[in-house]
């Protein structure tokens, strides 16, 4: 039985370094990748008794591919990358962005089922709609901002805080519209208009807190890899 061969600091800080040079530059991809890598090498070495630079060599060759450009227009066009970045984003973004969707359109279904059968008149509650919405309008950018200065003080990056950049944070000038819907709308009655976007703001702060709270998880895991 071979003996599994274990990489020694230095030739993990080669790997580290061929890394940052491929921009691997996310905490989070750059762990899993590095672990990918190194043991591709490990097998390589104890398998074909490779030397540690025979063995990166050839396993470089294999991740080449995966350094090309690539972009989606689920993430838009200006934020391309490599293939590699690009599908570890895809990978996370899609799933939840399909849940969120679900999480809306259920919402709204049980909601109006709720109303249709208890006959409950929107139009006698407007006020306290009023309030939730207006609530929620200002309180939607306040969240996002914070969470916005809580990523930036961390001063690593991530996936998660790419994603909720790109994907999350701008969204904060919409609940301008909900502020300008309220305060137009004349007729005291209740407003589906209103009542949507509720719903698709409180389904991007859920995203946003999940891009958040994953970051902060990533932060953890490098760190503890830095002390080891």
């Amino acid at each position: 039985m071979e003996k599994k061969i274990k990489l020694t600091k230095e030739q993990l800080h080669q790997i580290d370094a061929y890394l940052n040079n491929n921009d691997v530059k996310y905490i989070d991809l750059h762990l899993e990748v590095l672990d990918h890598i190194c043991t591709d090498i490990e097998h390589e070495m104890t398998i074909n008794n490779s030397s540690f630079k025979d063995a990166f060599d050839k396993i470089r060759i294999k991740w080449s591919k995966t350094f090309s450009y690539k972009w989606t227009f689920w993430l838009g066009i200006s934020n391309g990358g490599s293939k590699l970045f690009i599908d570890h984003c895809l990978k996370i973004y899609k799933p939840l962005w399909f849940k969120s969707i679900l999480v809306i359109l259920t919402f709204i279904a049980t909601f109006y089922g709720i109303v249709t059968i208890l006959n409950i008149d929107l139009d006698a509650n407007y006020h306290l709609f009023k309030i939730t919405f207006l609530s929620m309008a200002l309180s939607f950018p306040a969240l996002l901002i914070y969470w916005k200065y809580e990523l930036k003080k961390i001063k690593l990056a991530s996936t998660y805080s790419y994603l909720y950049n790109k994907q999350i944070f701008p969204n904060i000038f919409i609940s301008l519209l909900l502020i300008l819907q309220i305060f137009r709308s004349e007729k005291e009655v209740f407003s589906d208009f209103m009542f949507v976007y509720f719903t698709v703001f409180f389904s991007i702060l859920i995203m946003g807190y999940n891009f958040y709270k994953n970051h902060l998880k990533a932060v953890s895991n490098y760190r503890k890899y830095q002390l080891k």
